[in-house]
């Protein structure tokens, strides 16, 4: 393990403090914190997150029915759903 001093912004400080509070109960952990979001990271341990439209790339070919058939099925169930609470 190496020590070294690092300036960080004030708001990604603020972020951290509230989250080593939130998890650990004090800011003694910040260091096991940062340790483990950079080797998040840098090893790449965990990908990075994929945006909305990365995860929703390609859906549509999994779907058992067709579009056509989603939204016949989205609009009766609407239309049970309207009549049952009778209106």
């Amino acid at each position: 393990m190496v020590k070294t001093t690092i300036n960080l912004d004030d708001e990604i400080y603020k972020k951290l403090v509230e989250e080593s509070i939130m998890r650990f109960g004090s800011t003694k952990k910040i260091s096991y914190l940062i340790n483990e979001k950079l080797k998040k990271v840098v090893i790449g341990l965990e990908s990075p997150k994929k945006t909305i439209a990365e995860e929703t790339f390609g859906l549509w070919k999994t779907w058992k029915i067709s579009s056509e058939g989603y939204v016949r099925k989205l609009r009766k169930e609407s239309e049970k759903r309207l009549k049952r609470l009778g209106i």
